[in-house]
């Protein structure tokens, strides 16, 4: 064989690998392991809102607090993140590629807890200070991103008592398959006060389930007075959205209720993992 045929096979089995390497999975290529920064924005433009018709209330929550429970039981099953084993346990491997070659201690945060370094610190700052939205949640963690039937779910459940009355309920999860996901479930619901004659006036789809009226709620308790104001749902939706992202980049996620913001990095020293030095972001 000529040296300029050894060349040539050479080249081609060289790009043959390299279509090969492009064709696996994420799963196969990427460190499963990722710093996660999600923002969540409410709209409060009620004009621009308004622009769509939205019912007065949705009859249906996700279930957030059983998953909220779900969460915390599977944390505990990543406790090796600071705690590895020394018998060349996933762990220790981990770690090595960091080039750590102690085990970390407590400054090292666990997978699924809030971490208190927000990249979009600034940017939040500046949203809170418009009149027409304000950031609603805003977490960062560390999670094991996995396949979707193995996406971990992260519940929501928060208010905002400002321009106009927000609650919000729900999930966000994320998976990987040739791409990183990530999936909402959410549910907002507007609400203003109104006079106990307009509370009564107001109706929603009709419905088997009597405890699906609001009405009902709002009325029924002892300490609720008749002849005061009472909170009454306005507008409501249910986001559920899925979005493609790459790492490193910033990826919005858009509603005429809420926005969505969201940068997940991957894992690859452990400067990812710990916040800035001062002067370096």
């Amino acid at each position: 064989m000529s040296f300029l045929s050894s060349l040539r096979r050479s080249a081609a089995v060289f790009s043959l690998l390299l279509l090969s390497a492009a064709l696996l999975p994420a799963t196969t290529l990427a460190n499963p392991w990722y710093r996660v920064e999600v923002m969540l924005v409410a709209y409060q433009d009620e004009e621009t809102i308004d622009h769509e018709l939205w019912p007065d209330a949705i009859t249906s929550e996700p279930p957030a607090f059983e998953i909220a429970d779900e969460i915390d039981n599977t944390q505990h099953s990543y406790d090796w993140w600071l705690k590895p084993q020394a018998d060349g346990s996933e762990a220790t491997a981990l770690w090595s590629k960091f080039g750590v070659e102690k085990t970390p201690d407590s400054q090292f945060p666990q997978p699924l807890t809030q971490l208190d370094y927000l990249i979009f610190a600034d940017k939040a700052a500046k949203i809170n200070r418009r009149k027409d939205m304000e950031v609603i949640w805003h977490q960062a963690w560390i999670e094991p991103v996995q396949s979707e039937d193995k996406a971990i779910k992260h519940p929501i459940d928060v208010s905002l008592k400002d321009k106009l009355d927000i609650q919000l309920r729900g999930t966000i999860q994320l998976h990987v398959s040739r791409y990183l996901h990530i999936n909402t479930d959410l549910n907002i619901q507007h609400y203003e006060l109104a006079e106990p004659n307009e509370l009564a006036a107001l109706s929603l789809p009709a419905s088997s389930n009597e405890k699906s009226d609001y009405r009902a709620d709002l009325l029924s308790g002892s300490e609720v007075s008749l002849s005061e104001p009472q909170l009454a749902p306005i507008r409501s939706a249910k986001i559920q959205q899925s979005r493609r992202m790459r790492s490193k980049e910033l990826h919005y996620v858009d509603h005429p209720m809420l926005g969505l913001v969201v940068k997940v990095i991957p894992i690859e020293t452990k400067e990812d993992v710990l916040p800035p030095e001062d002067g370096k972001k």
